[in-house]
């Protein structure tokens, strides 16, 4: 048997160190650690400022990037652009500035910038990311592998979207939101009309339906994110 003392099992031993500390370090900095063993699910901060239509600077300097919305930047060449932007930023300060909030996260804790990313509220339970979409102030945007509040935050955006809230006020007519849901008839599966899939079905493939229920009696079954809209409307 090698003693413990042999040079050579010292080595391996430095080595082992050597690889196990870093990874370690990097499943506890990335987040991966909290989403897999459930560590940290949520934390409380303190919102010093806010930045922007979606984020906000935290008591103690961290940026917090709200998950699932993405608002006009400040900063635009196009007058209108940058008022909306303005309009979002208003909103989320007043919503959030000053205020202690709690931050829930998801599988992905931190961008590739290093900003948080969390779902925020507050005291009250007010969800700060969904209260933004249904004044209109932000866009719904696919944030993988980040969706546990996908199916709400679609359906703030197109709520906004239909009474022309916020950024939405000058957008032009779209068939998309009249009806509830849209069909593919090759497939005969029905979607969300801000269902992603939607992007690689040609118009003339789409058929409109007013419910759900008219789709279902049409033979159309729903697509995988549908079925999450689905049981919110239940």
């Amino acid at each position: 048997m090698r003693s413990s003392k042999d040079p050579k099992s010292r080595r391996l031993r430095k080595r082992s160190a050597f690889f196990f500390v870093p990874v370690l370090m990097f499943f506890l900095n990335g987040g991966l650690f909290q989403a897999v063993f459930g560590a940290v699910s949520t934390q409380s901060a303190t919102v010093h400022e806010a930045l922007m239509g979606h984020s906000v600077r935290l008591k103690g300097g961290k940026t917090l990037r709200y998950i699932g919305i993405q608002s006009p930047p400040l900063q635009s060449k196009i007058p209108l652009i940058r008022q909306y932007g303005q309009a979002a930023f208003d909103f989320n300060q007043k919503l959030t500035q000053g205020k202690k909030i709690n931050i829930e996260w998801d599988f992905q804790i931190r961008d590739e910038r290093g900003d948080l990313l969390g779902y925020a509220f507050l005291e009250d339970g007010t969800f700060v990311n969904l209260e933004i979409l249904k004044a209109g102030h932000a866009k719904w945007v696919r944030t993988p592998p980040n969706h546990k509040y996908s199916a709400e935050l679609r359906l703030a955006e197109l709520q906004a979207r239909r009474v022309r809230l916020g950024l939405w006020k000058e957008e032009p007519e779209n068939p998309y939101i009249k009806d509830e849901y849209l069909g593919e008839k090759n497939t005969k599966i029905y979607y969300f009309p801000t269902s992603p899939e939607l992007e690689r079905i040609p118009q003339a493939n789409l058929v409109n339906f007013r419910s759900r229920m008219d789709a279902k009696a049409a033979g159309y079954r729903p697509c995988s994110t549908c079925k999450e809209d689905a049981k919110l409307l239940e």
